[in-house]
């Protein structure tokens, strides 16, 4: 048997392409990325006028204002490009797993690519209850603290803003399952302890309210802390559940 040695300039050759093919392929990814999210983003902005009196429909209010001749302009802009990548993000994740899986071994793969899907889940999850379950209710009752002489007049980019904050943080804090099936996985923390120590927990929890909330009333926070409880205690329960069987099975 010959054993055929490459000179080192022809190893470093060979790293150079292999890294060049690799640089050329993150391209490809993230220009099929861009254009995906634009093509949607464009497509959404011809039918933002539309979808926006859809979301402003049963907000309290006889009319939204805007203050400044851009201003209705960029919100359904703004509009146009968070519907667009919300749209797009499956595809642009899909893209970035082809890209990184070649580079992971096999028993990553099977616990990488589960806890990606529940973690896009997740966030659309908040999204839409934020958007449907919490939001409604504060806009209305913070709104109805107007009397008969003191009526709100409140501009259409006010309203987004504060809406679009909002689900973006539900979105995020509803990574907490993630965040709790790592923890336990990882064995830094035990799934005993998330239960032992709920009551520290919620009031974690509704401290994050009151700060991620736009206005820090009781309602508004209760709210937005009600679900992260809930998703809390169950998440300890699903846990503790994951943790016993993996015993069982390694005993």
């Amino acid at each position: 048997m010959q054993f055929q040695i490459v000179p080192p300039r022809r190893q470093e050759r060979l790293h150079e392409m292999h890294f060049l093919q690799h640089l050329d392929q993150l391209r490809g990814v993230i220009t099929a990325s861009v254009l995906v999210f634009l093509a949607f983003a464009a497509g959404y902005f011809f039918f933002s006028g539309t979808i926006l009196e859809w979301m402003v429909r049963d907000v309290p209010v006889d009319h939204f204002v805007f203050h400044s001749p851009s201003e209705a302009f960029m919100v359904r802009t703004k509009l146009s490009l968070i519907l667009g990548i919300m749209t797009a993000f499956p595809y642009i994740g899909y893209r970035v797993w082809k890209f990184v899986m070649p580079g992971l071994f096999k028993n990553e793969k099977t616990r990488v690519m589960p806890i990606v899907v529940w973690s896009i889940l997740l966030f659309y999850v908040g999204v839409v209850f934020c958007y449907f379950m919490v939001a409604p209710g504060m806009i209305n009752f913070l709104v109805r603290y107007g009397t008969a002489h003191v009526q709100p007049l409140i501009s259409i980019s006010a309203y987004f803003d504060t809406v679009a904050q909002m689900c973006l943080v539900m979105g995020l804090v509803f990574q907490l399952p993630i965040v709790m099936f790592l923890l336990s996985l990882t064995g830094l923390v035990q799934p005993q302890t998330f239960l032992k120590q709920w009551r520290y927990a919620i009031l974690i929890i509704f401290i994050v309210a009151a700060i991620a909330t736009p206005s820090p009333d009781p309602v508004s926070q209760t709210l937005m802390a009600t679900p992260l409880c809930l998703l809390y205690i169950g998440s300890a329960v699903v846990a503790l559940v994951v943790s016993r069987r993996r015993e069982k099975t390694a005993s």
